[in-house]
């Protein structure tokens, strides 16, 4: 079990113990970076392209939710803009996860929707299961309400549900929750298979155990066929999806698909929160949506699926020997494992200096010292084919 280290921050007097979750800032140290090289190529994003974000429907769409002014400028429900909860439903039924409008909660991105989540289910002192490496954010959330953590490794596979088994054996306090990325998880690109999203399943039911399943990449598979949400074999799983991915991260909305016993709860912590996420932001991305997603999210795989390629035929063309690096069939990202003589924090400021920046491994870890020392993460939607290519060139040397 690991915690996350703050043994250091000075916190003034008067402040809650939690706020040692928000500091020092993972992203803080990487801002120095950028003046070491006049062209750098960063690798170290978690967004969408932004010449692929579809600005002219949004402006659009945008026109469509001004013209419901002054409507559009009141409060309305605290779930949200009930005609974009029917869209979200009816999208999550098509791709084979039945989901009622009704039990959507619109959030300001699912990043939200987990902090709502960790506000409902964790007391301090409670533990959460979570996948090493795991989504830096999620990490920061479950933190910020003094939980502990317990890490399970991944595989080619995903979590591996031999050593999820092993670490509650071991638990010195049993977890109240599963944190899950199943589909292209970030930062490691894997995807839980589908006999082990049957055994986890099996596992929670065990122990008792939330299962949280945050799904940002799942639309934007490029290899294989789909795999059933968690959501589709368990209506219990806390669902938490996102339009970062596929329309624009600016905008902030996402949502929570909530199994009916906690339905009403969400919907009361959001109310405690903000009230409810903005109604003309909402109406946007509806009328952005309503028609049109389908085709964009088409395109998005294609040039995506491209820049993947481009990513990994330059690793094996470049790279030297004693690397190797997820091949992930959708997502955003490859994680690179590096020889046990390199540590990849000490390697970025030499290769920044080279022009090229990346996300160390270790960052997306509970607890640093348990692993990511000789890994990093790379990004490959945000940059253009020729970019990617330069950039790993550029690594390959500091590398050698």
């Amino acid at each position: 079990m690991s915690v996350i280290d703050h043994t250091g921050l000075r916190l003034p007097a008067g402040l809650a113990r939690r706020t040692a979750a928000y500091g020092p800032s993972f992203w803080a140290g990487l801002d120095s970076l950028f003046g070491l090289h006049p062209d750098i190529i960063y690798f170290g994003g978690g967004v969408p392209s932004q010449e692929l974000i579809p600005v002219e429907r949004l402006r659009y769409a945008s026109d469509l939710a001004w013209a419901d002014a002054p409507a559009a400028l009141d409060y309305g429900e605290v779930a949200g803009y009930r005609p974009l909860r029917h869209l979200i439903a009816d999208r999550m039924t098509a791709q084979g996860t039945l989901v009622d409008a009704g039990q959507v909660v619109v959030t300001n991105g699912s990043q939200q929707a987990i902090d709502l989540a960790a506000r409902l289910l964790l007391n301090p002192g409670d533990a959460v299961v979570v996948e090493a490496p795991t989504f830096i954010d999620a990490i920061r959330s479950f933190a910020a309400y003094e939980a502990t953590f317990l890490e399970v490794p991944v595989d080619q596979d995903g979590m591996r549900i031999d050593a999820l088994r092993e670490v509650l054996r071991g638990a010195a306090i049993p977890p109240k929750l599963i944190y899950t990325i199943p589909t292209f998880q970030n930062p490691s690109g894997t995807s839980l298979s589908l006999s082990r999203r049957h055994e986890l399943l099996d596992v929670a039911r065990e122990h008792g155990l939330a299962v949280i399943e945050d799904d940002p990449y799942g639309e934007l598979r490029y290899d294989g066929d789909p795999l059933p949400s968690l959501r589709s074999l368990d209506p219990h799983v806390i669902y938490l999806g996102t339009f970062s991915k596929t329309i624009a991260p600016g905008l902030r909305v996402g949502w929570v698909a909530a199994p009916e016993h906690l339905l009403e709860l969400f919907r009361m912590a959001k109310e405690g929160t903000d009230i409810h996420t903005a109604r003309i932001v909402t109406r946007t991305v509806f009328h952005a949506a309503e028609g049109f997603l389908d085709d964009h999210v088409a395109g998005l795989r294609a040039v995506y699926r491209a820049r993947r390629e481009v990513l990994l035929e330059t690793l094996a063309a470049e790279m030297p020997a004693g690397l190797r690096w997820s091949r992930p069939d959708g997502g955003f990202f490859v994680w690179v494992e590096l020889p046990e003589t390199i540590n990849a924090s000490e390697l970025l400021p030499m290769a920044a200096a080279n022009g090229v920046i990346f996300l160390p491994g270790s960052g997306f870890y509970p607890n640093p010292a348990t692993g990511g020392s000789h890994a990093l993460r790379l990004n490959f939607s945000a940059l253009p084919e020729d970019r990617i290519r330069e950039g790993i060139r550029r690594l390959a040397a500091v590398i050698r």
